[in-house]
């Protein structure tokens, strides 16, 4: 019986190591790479945690759609499976960085995107990192906010 209750507590955390999200930063952008879910459940899981936390979705615009309709017109082969543009806005958080700089308002909305590539089961979630506008607002405020909603949407 012993053997049998670690033996299932072993399959039950090999699952749970394998389920980790490959996390990639460069000077320009951080993106969260996912193998063990659906494009679709990654979009809902995202989406659900921008409104959990009182974020607008302002819009979602599915580029590959787009890209496929471009692809076809050249002849050419589908780039994406999937790929859609989530822009999204909190007005209490928009208020306080444009209080501090007018320059900030071009930060609204945020922006992520969510895609697929065609030869891949895996999907990426990413955004580009804020540029910094103005010396009264530390762009490093705003990533952390954008990836702590990307982290607890894939945590789920």
């Amino acid at each position: 019986m012993q053997t049998k209750i670690i033996f299932f507590l072993y399959l039950f955390l090999t699952g749970v190591l394998n389920a980790e999200n490959i996390r990639t930063e460069t000077p320009e952008y951080i993106s969260y790479k996912v193998s063990d879910r659906s494009f679709e459940e990654v979009q809902l899981r995202i989406s659900n945690e921008l409104q959990v936390n009182a974020f607008n979705i302002v819009y979602e615009i599915n580029i590959a759609k787009a890209l496929e309709a471009v692809s076809k017109s050249l002849d050419k082969k589908p780039l994406l499976k999937n790929a859609i543009s989530i822009g999204f806005c909190k007005p209490s958080v928009s208020y306080q960085l444009v209080a501090k700089s007018i320059d900030t308002l071009l930060y609204c909305p945020l922006k992520l995107v969510i895609f697929q590539p065609q030869d891949s089961s895996d999907i990426t979630v990413s955004f580009l990192k804020t540029p910094r506008l103005s010396d009264q607002v530390d762009p490093k405020n705003v990533d952390e906010m954008i990836e702590n909603i990307i982290s607890s949407g894939l945590d789920q």
